[in-house]
């Protein structure tokens, strides 16, 4: 009993001393290097940390223990801050909480004995005022006692308040305020407010945002030049093609079919001619007969001409040198297509452009020349500068919405990947204020609403 006795003496005394440094600390780098090493000195710990949730942290460690100034990246940290967030927001009760690793998501709680001793302890830092300013937390080898979790519930309450009053004292403007505290959150949200009316008048761009895609400024459309059904893809998608290479074929047997069919009948003609020739010097009817017959003649070589032509005309062939465009070669084996449908397209890939599809809704005051900012969705981080240069007035249909088609031109240097490449394009309109810029859509939607 005499020793436990002296054990509290010492705590005691141990905690008066540390109040008092706390409160005469220089700065927070002073005072947190206080509170997580010389706290140790009132109950014995292997490691602590000091989480910050006031106005000069944002949610974060501020200082370990046996570091100076520790590197809030490292993993210890960043591990032991995610800890830490969570004890903040579960544990609203103002007293000293234990906690160990079954306490924790398996996640977090496999890795606790490769950086903690067994035994965590959580120490709120709360002022007499309620200022929650963040919280100690300590970890050892053996259990927390009552008796010690008693003692650091005392020496809590003396480090928040000392912790305000060293935060409070850096910041000395605030100093000049009343020292009243609820005349001092009243000029501090008066000032907000007056600060938020005035940046409302602040000029700024207006700004969008609409899908976009890298296309090609120049396209040839390939389409089928006769009614058939597509036999073979000689290309795949994206293939680089020079001018006169086979690009696909349309099935041609029922076209062979025909001519063979066409040259037996003017064979047929022709042996009928002839013999009806010889009748004709004789013979009224087969002088008669004979004229049918050569314009019979007639009319199937022209019909196996025609047919023999088309027969020419079912491999089509690239009009020049580009990359071919289309979805899958295999789409379109075997598919009917009548005359003029289209079926790919060659375009130049040295030459591309920005196409945008503008919403409806979204839409801004635009001028060509606008400013145009493109994020590929393969690299969202990083952008290319282009320029507007035309706006389509006429809407179109696009995934189920309403939209203008816009072109623009990338700006000199800029190489995009490749053509078909999408993105988010970020368009530039005119100068408005902030307040415009903020309330445009509820105004336009409550204009609508109220019919005016």
């Amino acid at each position: 009993m005499q020793h436990q006795g002296e054990k509290l003496i010492l705590g005691l005394s141990a905690m008066l001393q540390l109040g008092k440094r706390a409160f005469a600390a220089e700065d927070e780098k002073a005072f947190n290097f206080l509170v997580v090493n010389e706290t140790h000195l009132m109950t014995p710990y292997r490691q602590a940390a000091l989480w910050s949730d006031h106005l000069s942290g944002s949610n974060s460690i501020a200082a370990v223990s046996g570091s100076p100034d520790p590197e809030k990246r490292a993993p210890y940290i960043t591990w032991l801050n995610k800890i830490l967030i969570k004890q903040a927001k579960e544990n609203t009760s103002p007293n000293p909480s234990r906690f160990n690793k079954d306490q924790l998501e398996e996640q977090l709680g496999e890795t606790w004995d490769q950086w903690l001793p067994a035994y965590g302890l959580w120490v709120p830092l709360i002022t007499g005022q309620g200022t929650k300013m963040g919280g100690l937390f300590i970890a050892k080898a053996v259990p927390w006692t009552n008796a010690e979790m008693k003692l650091l519930k005392k020496l809590a309450d003396t480090y928040a308040n000392a912790w305000e009053s060293v935060w409070l004292r850096s910041r000395k403007p605030f100093m000049l305020w009343p020292k009243d505290k609820p005349i001092r959150k009243t000029l501090f949200k008066l000032a907000l407010v007056a600060a938020l009316l005035l940046a409302m008048w602040t000029p700024i761009h207006q700004t969008t945002l609409a899908p976009a895609m890298v296309v090609s400024k120049e396209t040839f459309p390939i389409r089928s030049t006769l009614d058939g059904v597509i036999e073979k893809m000689h290309v795949q998608p994206n293939q680089t093609v020079k001018k006169g290479d086979l690009l696909f074929s349309l099935d041609k047997a029922e076209l062979e079919n025909q001519l063979e069919i066409s040259y037996r009948l003017l064979s047929v003609s022709q042996a009928e001619y002839k013999q009806t020739l010889k009748m004709a010097v004789r013979d009224e009817d087969s002088r008669i007969k004979l004229k049918i017959l050569e314009k019979q003649i007639e009319t199937q070589q022209a019909e196996a001409q025609t047919t023999s032509i088309q027969l020419q005309r079912v491999d089509i062939r690239s009009p020049r040198d580009g990359v071919v465009i289309f979805d899958d070669a295999n789409d379109w084996l075997g598919r009917p297509v009548m005359t003029g449908e289209r079926v790919l397209e060659v375009a130049d890939p040295n030459q591309l452009d920005i196409e945008i599809n503008l919403a409806v809704g979204d839409t801004i005051a635009l001028e060509n020349d606008a400013k145009i900012l493109l994020f590929p969705n393969i690299d969202p981080m990083n952008s290319l500068p282009g320029a507007l240069y035309r706006i389509a007035y006429v809407l179109h249909e696009t995934e189920g919405t309403l939209a203008y088609r816009l072109r623009g031109r990338f700006d000199e240097g800029v190489k995009p990947l490749r053509i078909g490449m999408r993105g988010v394009a970020k368009l530039y309109g005119r100068k408005t204020t902030l307040f415009l810029y903020i309330f445009r859509r509820p105004m336009a939607s409550m204009r609508q609403w109220l019919g005016l």
